[in-house]
């Protein structure tokens, strides 16, 4: 919204959160307060409340913006609290332009004015401390008097605005960098705080195409200082570190903490399907959101943060009995889900989220690395899951999962046999045949039970058993389907392969080897490559997947859609399918655009003659999309999850 504004020509000062907003507001010397009261009306009420206190001696207006689709009172609450304007953005006419200019004349009336407002505009100018930065000539760089005097150890000569950046701290001028980013990226205005001679500054980035403005602004002193370090400036939420001490703080003090860790599983396709700008604001929603949800609860036994990327914190003191609290706890996220990440709409589309969650409850002085790393385990698990939105991690995996004794575990896991295969079904859309099966690894651990794919993956690369474990999976794998009885015989089988794998030079020469061995069908077998793996060397691996092609294997890419290097692995390796993501998959029965994104995939694959399969299909409004979209197959929990090769073949023998 700042941005928008700002876009029209006004002066903006931004802020995130109600604390110190009179020392804010006064110190901006604004006209206006725009406040947005869109799923976050209790702040904004009192937001406003705050600010027309002041009004009467400093002759100010309040614009407030809601949305009375979702609350008819919306407007008379505003008023009641102290609002001059309101606009309901909702109305599909609803201009924003118009309504700052009509608050702003009634500034002009109550100053005595066009002339006063405008006398009083220049004043605050010529005290303001700013830049302009030409993006083409140097000589056009501008920096006021006002700036030169405030810093005058700074060579703006020498330095036009780069003077200003040589004097903060490394976490700063990271911050000035995340700022510009998000400018390079699309938004025409930014903000960003940091000190200055001992003030705490709001530095106010402005793109207006040709040049980069900057404007620098003083806040008033009151109460502390630097509670905006803690703060990630995105969302307004606490950041990560904030997040960590609030825990280590609590643990230390024998305190029993609950943690959930929340990640978009769909973030990548938002930010590819509606840009960076949106996703940005779904991240502002959703800290909004979980800010609302936890409103009521005291700050000292409540934690909501943005803890890096796409993922949330939101943690709490627990009294409750030992006894399944990790469960109970679970089924509380379980709502906060429901309720806070279900669709958020922006400009009038209405966006899908696909949100997972990892639990985990610290007690008896845990450190709280060890608590967030479990939290992040069971989240991987969870994200990895097509139906499983909460994955727990329970306080008796504490010390196995999280030090190194995990780590030699595995290897004696090899050893005794301790790695299953579980068999996920892949059906063909237009009729629902069974045509194959997706091989996928478990860790049966003697006293942790069944761990999934991305916990023992990450142990086996910690441990440097990547290669052996990855070549035991493909033995293990192609070892029971080779059992499979004749009536199957029309059956393929699908095993994963890592980056790592193609990376080694004997590989194709290998896995030969190992499909000779099991007596499997080579041109039964096909290999799929993880998309959001990085492969070093294109050519290389290119080379040795088309030596396995010509053996008879097929060659699929996984999780297509979620990474950056899609096309070029398409232009680059010889590829039979791609494979949608389960994240994209569970978009598809929302809006217009996520079904175009998904449509453009299979469109894509179809024109490069190869065959498309989509992951995660749960529902049958979603597998009726994708026939419509012209999907070939599908795998998920509508017909199936992974199951043991027992299920599978029994599954297989009643489909046939």
């Amino acid at each position: 919204m700042a941005a928008k504004i700002s876009a029209m020509g006004w002066r903006v000062s931004s802020a995130r959160r109600r604390e110190g907003l009179e020392n804010r507001f006064l110190s901006s010397n604004a006209l206006i307060a725009v406040v947005d009261l869109r799923e976050a009306v209790a702040d904004g009420l009192q937001a406003i409340a705050t600010i027309a206190a002041l009004g009467d001696s400093h002759g100010i207006a309040i614009l407030a913006f809601g949305d009375q689709v979702s609350d008819a009172d919306i407007a008379a609450q505003c008023y009641e609290a102290g609002a001059t304007h309101f606009l309901d953005l909702s109305y599909p006419q609803a201009d924003v332009r118009q309504a700052i200019n009509f608050a702003y004349r009634y500034v002009e009336n109550f100053r005595g004015g066009s002339k006063a407002t405008q006398d009083l505009n220049q004043l605050l100018s010529q005290v303001d401390q700013q830049w302009s930065f030409s993006k083409t000539r140097f000589s056009d760089n501008w920096v006021s008097d006002q700036l030169r005097d405030n810093m005058s150890e700074v060579n703006f000569d020498l330095y036009p605005i780069t003077g200003i950046y040589r004097h903060l701290s490394e976490p700063e001028r990271a911050r000035v960098r995340g700022a510009l980013g998000r400018i390079r990226t699309g938004l025409s205005q930014a903000a960003v705080a940091h000190m200055m001679n001992g003030d705490k500054i709001i530095h106010h980035l402005h793109d207006s195409g040709d040049f980069l403005h900057g404007r620098l602004e003083h806040v008033a002193r009151g109460g502390k200082t630097h509670d905006w370090t803690d703060r990630d400036l995105l969302s307004g939420l606490r950041n990560g570190s904030a997040a960590r001490s609030w825990i280590g703080a609590h643990l230390a003090n024998d305190k029993m903490v609950g943690l959930t860790i929340i990640g978009l599983r769909n973030f990548g396709t938002i930010n590819a399907a509606y840009g960076r700008a949106i996703g940005d604001e779904v991240m502002r929603r959703i800290g909004q959101r979980l800010i609302a949800e936890t409103i009521s609860q005291s700050p000292d036994e409540y934690l909501v943060a943005r803890m890096d990327g796409q993922n949330f914190v939101v943690a709490n003191l627990l009294s409750e009995p030992a006894e399944d609290i990790a469960s109970r706890y679970a089924q509380s996220t379980e709502q906060l889900l429901i309720r806070n990440f279900s669709a958020i709409e922006i400009e009038g589309r209405k966006i899908g989220l696909v949100a997972r969650a990892g639990v985990a409850v610290g007690t008896d002085s845990a450190d709280e690395t060890l608590l967030i790393r479990r939290a992040n385990l069971a989240l991987a698990e969870a994200l990895s899951s097509d139906a499983q939105p909460i994955k727990i991690s329970d306080s008796s995996e504490h010390n196995m999962l999280l030090e190194q004794q995990l780590e030699s575990d595995l290897a004696h896991a090899l050893e005794r046999d301790e790695i299953t295969i579980a068999l996920q079904p892949q059906i063909k859309v237009d009729g629902g045949q069974l045509v194959g099966a997706e091989a996928l690894a478990r860790w049966n651990h003697p006293r942790l039970g069944f761990l999934g794919a991305a916990t023992l993956f990450a142990v086996a690369e910690r441990a440097g058993l990547m290669k052996l474990l990855s070549a035991h999976i493909h033995r293990e794998a192609l070892a029971i389907a080779a059992k499979w009885p004749d009536s199957l015989s029309f059956l393929r089988l699908s095993v994963n392969i890592t980056a790592g794998d193609l990376a080694d030079s004997n590989f194709a020469v290998d896995m030969m080897q190992i499909i000779a061995r099991s007596t499997f069908p080579a041109e039964r077998t096909t290999l799929e490559i993880t998309e959001s793996e990085l492969i070093g060397n294109l050519s290389s691996a290119a080379k040795r997947l088309a030596m396995l092609r010509e053996q008879g294997l097929q060659i699929a890419i996984d999780d297509f859609g979620t990474g950056y290097s899609s096309l070029s692995y398409l232009k680059n390796l010889p590829l039979d399918y791609l494979k949608i993501d389960s994240g994209l998959t569970g978009d598809i029965s929302g809006s217009t655009k996520d079904q175009v994104v998904v449509k453009s995939i299979i469109s894509l694959a179809k024109s490069l003659d190869l065959s498309v399969i989509a992951e995660g299909v749960e529902t049958q409004a979603q597998l009726e999309t994708l026939a419509e979209q012209g999907c070939e197959y599908y795998q998920g929990y509508l017909r199936s999850g992974p199951i043991s090769p027992d299920e599978f073949e029994l599954f297989a023998l009643r489909s046939n």
